[in-house]
């Protein structure tokens, strides 16, 4: 019988057990993290030590390497998930008033995009791809927006689509009332079963190339704010990973703080801040 929470005593980690915390993440998902990140790991990880009735982090260690499914979950508490609706504006402009129509340009005959938000935390970058997308190619378009994540909690709030009131309110108004209604829930909006339909969401991780079909290529990659947390192996490795997913001139887009280092500009072209072409 697990104690009670109240009871529990549990003990701080030392450094070691921090930094094989940090082994683990770093090796699961290409991350940097030292021991610099111990108050983030601890103030994550001590209600979970509670709720499986923990008392000692080597206890958890012990558990994380038996336990792929602990180790998943452990994962997920320990990465940020920061996002909104239109997050760094001038991208989405940038997408709707010139890349998009160059790729429309070179897709007339099959008129179908096809655009990956890797990182997608809770959806509200891939649903703003997808009215992008709609808004700038038409309702004549085949569009699919494949939205991927670690963390599966943030993928059901992404598919099921509801959000607060708070969180729309970064939607332009005219589009709001074009793709959003309102849920039954005080305060909340959903996302329209229409545009739902464009958005797919599956638990991929980015250092794992098979996680995806080999037959999934896209037409643009949006991956934001997720380089600034690897390590430059890692970076190289998820680098290859787009190059090969991509279509023949597809394009990549970072967060406005990421770039591509520059050993690997051979393969990218530079299009304007952390804006790329393949080669």
């Amino acid at each position: 019988m697990k104690p009670s929470l109240n009871r529990l005593a549990l003990t701080p980690p030392t450094d070691q057990e921090i930094r094989e915390l940090c082994q683990i993440i770093n090796e699961t998902l290409g991350f940097k993290y030292t021991l610099q990140k111990k108050y983030l790991i601890t103030n994550r990880l001590n209600k979970r030590l509670s709720e499986l009735g923990i008392e000692h982090y080597q206890a958890y260690l012990t558990l994380l390497r038996q336990e792929p499914l602990e180790r998943d979950f452990f994962c997920e508490l320990v990465t940020t998930n920061v996002t909104k609706f239109y997050r760094e504006t001038i991208q989405f402009e940038l997408l709707a008033e010139k890349l998009l129509p160059q790729l429309a340009e070179t897709k007339k005959g099959t008129k179908k995009m096809r655009c990956w938000s890797a990182g997608c935390s809770s959806g509200e970058e891939a649903y703003s791809i997808a009215i992008t997308c709609r808004e700038t190619l038409g309702t004549d378009w085949d569009i699919k927006v494949l939205a991927t994540d670690i963390n599966s909690a943030q993928l059901k709030i992404g598919s099921a689509g509801i959000y607060s009131t708070e969180k729309v309110d970064s939607v332009p108004k005219k589009w709001r009332a074009k793709y959003f209604l309102p849920h039954q829930s005080e305060h909340h909006f959903q996302i329209t079963p229409q545009l739902r339909k464009d958005v797919i969401f599956r638990l991929a991780n980015l250092m794992d190339i098979n996680s995806l079909p080999a037959t999934v290529h896209l037409d643009f990659i949006m991956c934001r704010n997720v380089f600034i947390y690897l390590s430059k192996e890692a970076r190289a490795q998820i680098l290859d990973h787009f190059y090969s997913r991509l279509n023949a001139g597809g394009y990549l887009l970072l967060g406005h703080s990421e770039s591509i280092d520059p050993d690997f500009r051979h393969y990218w072209l530079p299009l304007g801040k952390s804006i790329y072409r393949k080669r």
